[in-house]
């Protein structure tokens, strides 16, 4: 009895250490990308937005479907799937509708480090949007993208799909 006790203590923690990790998605200011307040909470699949300058989580804006490459936005704010918002396909992340994810226009396209904003169903590269450097992601202007002041500034590992989501917001 005494040696299943240990054994019964392990197997219950177990699925608390195997949780998923949070990223914190912290606003930055300036040109250095000085760190502020959490903005927003990436959880698993679900991206929350920051209850409290130090990145509680608060209701559910956005649940994503990596392997589809699919974002929903969310039905309610414990991050129930709800209509899609944006697929992204390749380099770029494109606002679709319908209950079948139908694409429409192009939000933004990816060129390396450099987001642009996209123009039409064919994805045409728009005026530059932001530039991703490091863990910092900087406001871009005019065609070429150049570095503006900072935006966010990510906390931990981000996927791609979030980022762009969050992205389309802005």
């Amino acid at each position: 009895m005494n040696t299943l006790r240990p054994l019964l203590l392990a197997l219950l923690l177990l699925p608390l250490c195997a949780a998923a990790q949070l990223t914190v998605v912290r606003w930055a200011y300036g040109p250095f990308g000085t760190p502020g307040d959490a903005a927003y909470v990436v959880d698993g699949n679900r991206i929350h937005q920051s209850c409290g300058p130090l990145g509680s989580r608060g209701p559910v804006v956005y649940v994503l479907d990596p392997e589809l490459g699919i974002v929903y936005h969310a039905a309610d704010g414990f991050g129930r799937r709800g209509t899609p918002a944006f697929t992204a396909e390749g380099d770029r992340l494109i606002r679709c509708s319908g209950p079948n994810c139908t694409p429409g226009a192009c939000v933004l396209l990816l060129d390396g480090n450099k987001v642009f904003r996209g123009d039409g169903p064919f994805c045409n590269k728009g005026e530059g949007a932001f530039l991703l450097d490091g863990n910092v992601v900087h406001l871009a202007y005019g065609p070429f993208a150049s570095q503006g002041d900072a935006l966010f500034q990510v906390d931990g590992d981000l996927p791609l799909l979030a980022l762009l989501a969050i992205l389309a917001g802005y």
